[in-house]
């Protein structure tokens, strides 16, 4: 049916629910003869001609002209779209409004429940309501027209778009801009869409629904960042309204791309918390007048790049650490790097530094090193391969290389008085505003197919200085200092490894596996909480021939209440999905891993047979539980991040919370006892994130091994357990 009918006659009983002047009984009259009309319609001639009729019917009363002019801008911003579940069925209406249910008569004389052959169900509704006298005050005391009302009065877009600054007149997403002429980039949040816009995302306003309290708006922090653009201030504060268009803020920005695609990157978030993301692709020309390629139109676009789907509630945020530092990573597609931006938010969410960083040499270079090394360390009968407990003369060993390895990698993110720092600044700034315990947030923003999903081994970062010198040592004392080493005397001394020093014995450090990308259909819900029962059910996926994990499972059991569900092989795998995926908790994969060979692809392998993104996405599996996806003891050769980080997302399709995974091969006398350790607390009722630290912790100082440092979290740092399970 016309489109432009729903909005007419959504937008007018909206408009009569607001309407504080009552109808005259002429106009009542009108509208019922509309109403009967619009129940005998039956092609879209008939409807033009009944919206033409209805609109002079409207114009002719200017209140209810004004707030239904005003509501049809909202619906043709929505484009007529409300949710199916907004609207009731024919029969609870008829019980609303007669107190019974009446049989529905379709003009063609058939009683139904349903009249199917009406072209939607706001014209049979509409119908029902306009055929009874005194529609505006019916209409007031129907419940779905309040929630409809709400609906269109909060659901709002995230706005950018581009003004002359001089003229302060908006540039049209269908011009390019000029190499060095300055400009406002103005953004905005309104019921209105306008801009640069090439997708329909809206404003995740449902996730701040419970944060409101007594507040008629909420301070949101907006950062800009582009390497493309001159920029006047990368954060400013945006003040959103509980209904209606927020405030306009403006950025001077001026290309210095002298000619071709720029990239601006603006985020939104609340508290620490990122809301949504956009990147904005605009044309660069290098004087007025240049010629366009047509295959650089259209100049101007923008797409959503991250849109958090989860519900931030006033007690939660009261009881979450708050993050102090952000750090959001993307490739840039024109060349390869890695653009890095880091938020601190500690005093007031200052940007402390924007830039990128190149994947295909130092950065690269030196995240290879820092997991060669770690590679070296797990894996050789020289390091921890056979150990689960280490010594003083172990660490001295293989602690000041990660160090050394792990120093160069925090420089390669963080250059020292290079690219765009502040001052002087030599990361003391950051160092300063990160306490221990701090959570630092990850986002991995909109990776581009073919680069990969670039990873970094963020536990391994060493932000003190060191030297390369074989009286390099590790600090005999750490074991008797806090994390911040007060009055440790080797403090300020390179010579001296200080095991605190690693951001993964500092910090807690998550990754959100919640990018947009083309690989999901649409982006899975972030949550921060596994939805489990009493027992537990745990899928256990095992390759056979590891030595301990016949022992490894009546451990587990000990910890707590559990249902184990063993799988060997594939096809006991598949009849565990297909029974018990409504049920799974915990989907552990104690197994090999790596990257196929031949086809270049990551795979999981079972005792008979591997697993791929194409076996997984065929499984069709629903896990309703929102279980966790333990990756551990996959010892080959090959196995890194890379061999299950393209994984993820076929696991968060499936309805994982998140994912555990390592940076490099694990032995298996260490993987079988770290995982015992941080069950072990997670069944406690432990928050994943805060339980990684302080296994990570426990390892280093009642082990004296490191190895902790290698496994890393793909998910928010929150998540845990809805009902303990831990046997007291």
């Amino acid at each position: 049916m016309n489109s432009s009918v729903t909005k007419t006659l959504l937008a007018l009983l909206l408009a009569l629910k607001e309407l504080e002047i009552p109808l005259s009984k002429d106009e009542q009259g009108l509208l019922q003869n509309v109403g009967q009309q619009l129940a005998l319609a039956s092609d879209d001639w008939e409807f033009i001609e009944i919206e033409a009729e209805l609109t002079a019917i409207i114009q002719a009363n200017l209140a209810l002209n004004h707030i239904y002019q005003s509501n049809k801008v909202k619906l043709d911003a929505l484009d007529g779209r409300i949710p199916r579940e907004l609207l009731p069925s024919l029969a609870y209406l008829e019980k609303e409004l007669f107190g019974e249910t009446k049989e529905i008569i379709t003009f063609d004389g058939q009683t139904k429940g349903e009249p199917n052959n009406q072209p939607n169900l706001v014209i049979s509704l509409t119908s029902s309501i306009l055929r009874l006298s005194n529609q505006d005050h019916t209409v007031k005391q129907l419940p779905f027209i309040q929630e409809i009302s709400d609906y269109v009065e909060n659901y709002r877009y995230f706005n950018t778009y581009f003004a002359n600054i001089d003229a302060r007149i908006t540039v049209p997403p269908s011009e390019p801009l000029i190499h060095e002429q300055t400009y406002l980039l103005l953004v905005d949040i309104s019921p209105e869409r306008k801009g640069i816009e090439n997708e329909p995302t809206p404003f995740p306003d449902q996730a701040l629904a419970q944060v409101w309290n007594d507040s008629e708006s909420l301070p949101l922090d907006l950062v800009v960042a582009s390497k493309d653009f001159n920029i006047d201030a990368t954060v400013k504060k945006l003040t959103l309204p509980r209904s209606g268009a927020s405030d306009i803020v403006q950025f001077t920005v001026k290309p210095n791309l002298f000619e071709g695609r720029g990239y601006i990157q603006v985020d939104l978030l609340y508290r620490g918390y990122l809301l949504q993301s956009k990147q904005l692709t605009v044309l660069i020309i290098p004087v007025a007048g240049a010629e366009i390629p047509e295959s650089l139109r259209p100049p101007q676009t923008a797409s959503i790049t991250f849109t958090t789907t989860d519900l931030l509630t006033h007690d939660k945020l009261a009881l979450l650490p708050e993050r102090f530092l952000t750090v959001d990573v993307q490739i840039d597609t024109r060349d390869g790097s890695t653009d890095l931006r880091f938020l601190d938010r500690t005093h007031g969410n200052q940007e402390l530094v924007s830039y990128s960083t190149n994947l295909q040499s130092g950065l690269g270079n030196a995240i290879a090193r820092v997991r060669q090394k770690l590679h070296s360390m797990a894996a050789t009968k020289e390091g921890y391969q056979f150990k689960t407990q280490g010594d003083m003369k172990l660490l001295n060993t293989w602690l000041p290389q990660l160090a050394d390895a792990g120093r160069y990698l925090y420089r390669s993110l963080l250059p020292e008085n290079k690219g765009r720092t502040l001052g002087e600044d030599n990361g003391e700034k950051l160092r300063a505003a990160l306490k221990p315990d701090s959570v630092i947030q990850v986002n991995p923003i909109n990776p581009i197919l073919g680069l990969g999903k670039a990873t970094i081994p963020w536990a391994l970062l060493y932000e003190r200085k060191v030297m390369t010198s074989k009286e390099v040592h590790v600090c005999e004392d750490f074991l008797h200092h806090d994390i911040d080493c007060t009055d440790c005397p080797f403090k300020d001394n390179y010579k001296v490894v200080c095991p605190h020093a690693f951001w993964g014995y500092r910090y807690a450090i998550e990754q959100l596996p919640a990018w947009t990308s083309g690989e999901l259909s649409q982006t899975p819900t972030l949550v921060w909480q596994i939805a489990n029962n009493q027992p537990l059910y745990i899928n256990f996926n095992v390759w056979r021939d590891f030595r301990f994990w016949k022992n490894h499972l009546p451990k587990i059991e000990q910890l707590g209440y559990v249902k184990m569900l063993v799988a060997e092989e594939i096809m006991e795998l598949e009849n565990i999905w297909a029974t018990y995926s409504s049920d799974l908790d915990i989907v552990y994969f104690y197994c090999h891993g790596g990257i196929d060979e031949t086809e270049q692809l990551p795979y999981l392998q079972l005792s008979d047979d591997k697993i791929s993104s194409n076996f997984l996405e065929a499984c069709e599996v629903n896990w309703q539980h929102r279980p966790l996806v333990l990756l551990n003891g996959c010892a080959t050769g090959d196995y890194g991040p890379e061999s299950y980080i393209s994984l993820i997302d076929d696991f968060r399709s499936a309805g994982a919370s998140g994912v555990i995974g390592t940076e490099c091969p694990v032995p298996e006398l260490f993987a079988e006892l770290y995982a015992i350790t941080l069950l072990k607390r997670v069944f406690r009722g432990e928050p994943l994130g805060q339980a990684m630290l302080t296994v990570r912790r426990e390892m280093l100082q009642q082990n004296l091994n490191p190895l902790g440092l290698v496994y890393s979290l793909y998910a928010p740092y929150e998540i845990a357990l809805a009902r303990a399970i831990a046997h007291n």
